[in-house]
Formats: C-alpha cells, structure tokens, sequence
C-alpha cells in the first residue's frame, strides 16, 4: 500500500501542468477554496488536499498530500457539464502520464471526486469535502 501511494504521490510531485484552461473564478463558483479528497485505492484511502484559487483572473489549483508536501500547481482547470475538470501531466521514473481530476457536485460543499491517470489505465473513485 505504501509503494502504492508513494508512487502516486511522487507522480504528483513530479509532474507538470499541460496547458491551461481559461476558466474565470466566477465561472468555478461554489468549487473555489480548499477541498480535502478521499480517494479510494486497492490499498486504502489515499488524501490529498486541493486549492483552488484566482491566479491573475484564472482559475488554478494546487494539489498536495502527506506522501509528497510538494504542493503540484494545475493551471488546466475547466467546466464540463457542471463538473470541474483539472489536467496535467508528469513523469514518473521516465515513464510520462497524463492525469485528470473531476470534481461533480454532490450537495452543499461536497463532490464526487474521479481521478484518472493515463485515460484509465489507473482511476480512483472518491469523495471531497469543502474544508
């Protein structure tokens, strides 16, 4: 489980924003903030919290975990279908990924959370909750 998430959680890390989306801070509304994200692995749970805040009028998150206190910024942010939607890619040990988070609201303050690396090679299902 540990190797698991630690590879995860360095993949994060290492990895680079694709291209950014230009999605406005109002246009994210209510997904504005901190948000803790409970993912669930073969392993267990797996942490990560996500900030998304207003950097020069376009929405940009930055993800970070206890694995890897690194914080990852994320400038590919987007909505789709009420969703918010956040891209990017890395490298891990010279292998490259491509990773996408959704967020889907799910009451007041809370969502479903998908994680998926390498267009499903790799997904985690999980919640979020505005902290």
């Amino acid at each position: 489980m540990a190797r698991l998430l630690g590879t995860i959680a360095l993949a994060i890390a290492l990895s680079t924003s694709l291209g950014a989306a230009q999605l406005a801070p109002a246009d994210a509304g209510a997904f504005m903030g901190s948000w803790a994200l409970m993912l669930d692995t073969p392993q267990g749970a797996f942490e990560q919290t996500l900030v998304l805040k207003d950097e020069g009028g376009k929405v940009i998150g930055e993800i970070s975990n206890q694995m890897a206190p690194e914080v990852q910024k994320v400038t590919d942010v987007s909505k789709k279908d009420g969703d918010l939607v956040l891209k990017f890619a890395g490298n891990f040990q010279g292998n490259p990924f491509d990773a996408m988070i959704t967020m889907t609201p799910d009451g007041t303050d809370k969502c479903k959370v998908t994680f998926d690396v390498n267009g499903g090679q790799f997904t985690m299902s999980g919640t979020g909750t505005k902290k």
